[in-house]
């Protein structure tokens, strides 16, 4: 009671804190990365690119919105052969609250570190990276980006793939996956995304009670009133699924890729918006993208196979798997997508729109009482305490 008490505290304090930096930061000049769009000038844009004084002349923002962070579109006139006319670029995010959320969960930063990660030759198609820096006093991070919006094909979240572009991702995620399977980087440059503080824990503890208790939000008919307490053990036993998670081969993780966040091209399928990267198991990315981006009828006929196909890239890339454990722990990992829906709808029209999030909770109840995926995972976790 006491460690939890403290736990408590800890977390409260630190989100009091991030909350003060990110007011702080909004009203205060100074720091060396652009807190807003209009802050991207030619002056900082060529230093951030390396090139010589003078070398960009024009930058003009096309277009731009703001979620989870502040993404703008930008047409760059330069004397430079090497910069192209048009960039992407990701910043902190407009809205206050969005601002203390990155702040909180580290988003920004997980984002620079999975683009570092994934280097000049990145295992999977995503956008290149032109700038990634950060300021870790003031928290702020920014991104410069190639622009997509020209040579790829976009989705939303309440679109659905074909069977051929879902076996064309599930290739893609076995080939991150196969890049970082247990790699020591995890315990080098790369640490601060395979490890999360007390606090960190608490404050998701607390969210997730927040959420998962009562639900009561626009899309709480969809929740049978079985899962609705099967799912309060996110919170109950979350030291036990983080031990158990834990406890599995690790690589780096997606870890929330939806229609949304892919994009596609004649190539195949590329990954966007790295904000929750993580160390984790695999798998869980699997049953994510699955659970969230393909219409249920479909999936229930072709998920075992999805799954198959995965072990056998990861087995083709050296990656010795055991196929029906993946099984098992697909079946499970299913409820880190009910996780992500139900609370992204509890929390109302601030995180996506209702039409929106209604549709990624009707596909994680589907996948959940398909696999009795809650039940799945107590017997796991249990069985991984003896």
């Amino acid at each position: 009671m006491v460690s939890q008490v403290f736990a408590t505290a800890s977390a409260l304090g630190m989100a009091t804190r991030e909350a003060v930096r990110a007011g702080l930061d909004r009203v205060l000049p100074g720091g060396t990365i652009p807190l807003r769009i209009d802050e991207v000038t030619e002056r900082w844009l060529g230093d951030a690119l390396g090139l010589p004084p003078g070398a960009l002349t024009s930058v003009q923002v096309l277009d731009a919105h703001s979620g989870t962070a502040a993404r703008a579109r930008i047409a760059v006139k330069s004397e430079s052969g090497d910069i192209p006319a048009h960039l992407f670029v990701k910043l902190p995010p407009s809205n206050y609250l969005q601002h203390v959320l990155m702040n909180v969960f580290g988003l920004g930063l997980h984002e620079i570190l999975a683009y570092r990660a994934l280097g000049e030759q990145p295992p999977v198609r995503v956008p290149k990276c032109y700038v990634a820096q950060s300021d870790r006093f003031r928290r702020r991070t920014v991104l410069v980006l190639e622009d997509l919006s020209a040579t790829a094909r976009f989705r939303t979240v309440v679109d659905t793939v074909t069977r051929a572009e879902a076996e064309a991702v599930i290739d893609a995620l076995a080939d991150l996956h196969a890049a970082f399977w247990d790699t020591d980087r995890f315990a080098g440059d790369l640490r601060p995304l395979a490890t999360r503080t007390t606090a960190d824990i608490r404050l998701g503890d607390l969210i997730r009670r927040r959420f998962l208790a009562e639900i009561t939000g626009h899309s709480a008919d969809l929740v049978p009133a079985e899962m609705r307490r099967q799912c309060r053990i996110f919170y109950q036993r979350s030291a036990d699924i983080d031990a158990f998670w834990a406890a599995q081969p690790r690589t780096l993780i997606h870890a929330d890729p939806h229609l949304g966040n892919l994009f596609f091209t004649d190539d195949g399928p590329g990954f966007l918006d790295w904000q929750i990267a993580t160390a984790g198991a695999g798998i869980r990315d699997v049953a994510y993208f699955a659970t969230a981006s393909v219409e249920p009828g479909l999936l229930r006929t072709i998920e075992r196979d999805l799954v198959r196909r995965y072990v056998s890239r990861l087995e083709a890339a050296g990656v010795a798997v055991d196929g029906e454990r993946l099984w098992t722990l697909y079946r499970a990992a299913i409820t880190e997508f009910y996780l992500a829906a139900v609370c992204t709808a509890e929390a109302g029209d601030r995180m996506q729109p209702f039409e929106v999030s209604r549709v990624g909770v009707e596909r994680a109840v589907a996948g959940v009482a398909a696999h009795d995926s809650f039940e799945v995972l107590t017997t796991l976790i249990e069985g991984a305490r003896g």
